[in-house]
């Protein structure tokens, strides 16, 4: 199956990168060597003493800003995948599309053991794969629903790892859903099941439906998601974070728009409920002692999705933030969740 990019559009940004450029800390560095090197030929002693000191210190300190500067955008816009795990079960099928820029990312689709009562979009979390996740897809399988989603850019499969962002693996997986359509006759019930980061891209997609799935998405589940950006920066560079925030927020900022020239939404607004917040059932399902993420995220999510009947919250003890050990308690929850919306 193949599919050109997007027909969908609401989610994420689609305009091409602009390429690097000489950037001002840069400019200034440049300056102020060939200024040095200028100085080596005055005769001005007095403008020499002055000059020789400042201009070393000034090309220090823009070099260590530069250095920094480095060092986030390689924290913040490479992935650090865990493995590049394999699906085993021979019913998966490879699916081929282009996903963000004409990029070709990995997609999977598993039909439902037995007549399906409709399709599940599970995405998966930072670090993860839909390899790693496959205990949990196979047991959705299972339920009677047909299974579908993608490896992230740099992970799993998928080896697309430059200048990474959550808005390039949002339109990834709409362009992912313009394709899978062509798998049914008629339009499917869908639900999004997104765990850890997927929890963030399947509350963003949510919140700004487009294509095919606009009128279909019947509900939302999610396991120990992230629902803040800023809250996972934060969680990422400690303490540095009281100290250099307005350089983490400028870094980060600046690079986001030479990626997406079209950018959608800013770092600080990366968080529910300025992400878009669904109209749909949504089934929260938190590990009690969450040794990645904490209890934040899952507090923001009570905070703006009301506790009123359609949706549920449930703080889960024996769940494992880890998608490789399982719950027999988020299991059942699931099924039951399910077994409505058939």
């Amino acid at each position: 199956m193949k599919s050109q990019f997007p027909a969908s559009k609401g989610a994420a940004a689609y305009s091409n990168s602009i390429r690097w450029k000489m950037s001002w800390p840069w400019t200034i560095l440049w300056i102020l060597i060939a200024i040095e090197l200028i100085l080596w030929r005055q005769e001005s002693q007095i403008l020499i003493n002055i000059l020789f000191w400042t201009i070393p210190i000034t090309i220090a300190l823009n070099g260590l800003y530069l250095a920094f500067e480095a060092k986030v955008l390689a924290a913040f816009f490479l992935p650090y995948p865990k493995d590049e795990g394999r699906v085993t079960d021979p019913n998966w099928n490879l699916v081929e599309f282009t996903g963000w820029g004409g990029d070709k990312p990995v997609g999977y689709f598993i039909p439902a053991k037995g007549a399906s009562k409709g399709l599940i979009l599970y995405v998966h979390g930072y670090s993860s794969s839909m390899a790693r996740a496959e205990n949990r897809i196979s047991h959705l399988s299972t339920q009677g629903f047909d299974v579908a989603g993608v490896d992230m850019r740099g992970h799993g499969r998928c080896s697309l790892t430059k200048d990474w962002t959550l808005l390039k693996v949002a339109a990834d997986i709409e362009a992912f859903l313009d394709i899978i359509i062509n798998q049914y006759e008629e339009l499917p019930k869908v639900h999004f099941y997104g765990h850890s980061m997927g929890g963030f891209l399947a509350l963003r997609l949510a919140g700004n439906k487009s294509g095919w799935w606009e009128g279909q998405l019947d509900s939302i589940i999610l396991e120990s998601a992230v629902s803040s950006i800023p809250e996972i920066i934060k969680l990422r560079v400690g303490s540095m974070w009281n100290l250099g925030r307005p350089l983490f927020r400028l870094i980060i900022r600046k690079e986001m728009k030479r990626i997406h020239p079209d950018l959608p939404i800013t770092f600080w607004d990366a968080k529910i409920p300025q992400i878009g917040l669904p109209e749909i059932p949504v089934l929260t399902l938190q590990s009690k002692n969450d040794n990645a993420l904490g209890r934040i995220h899952y507090n923001l999510i009570k905070k703006h999705i009301p506790d009123d009947g359609e949706n549920e919250f449930h703080l889960i003890s024996d769940l494992e933030h880890t998608t490789t050990l399982d719950s027999m308690t988020r299991r059942d929850l699931l099924e039951k969740w399910l077994s409505k919306r058939s």
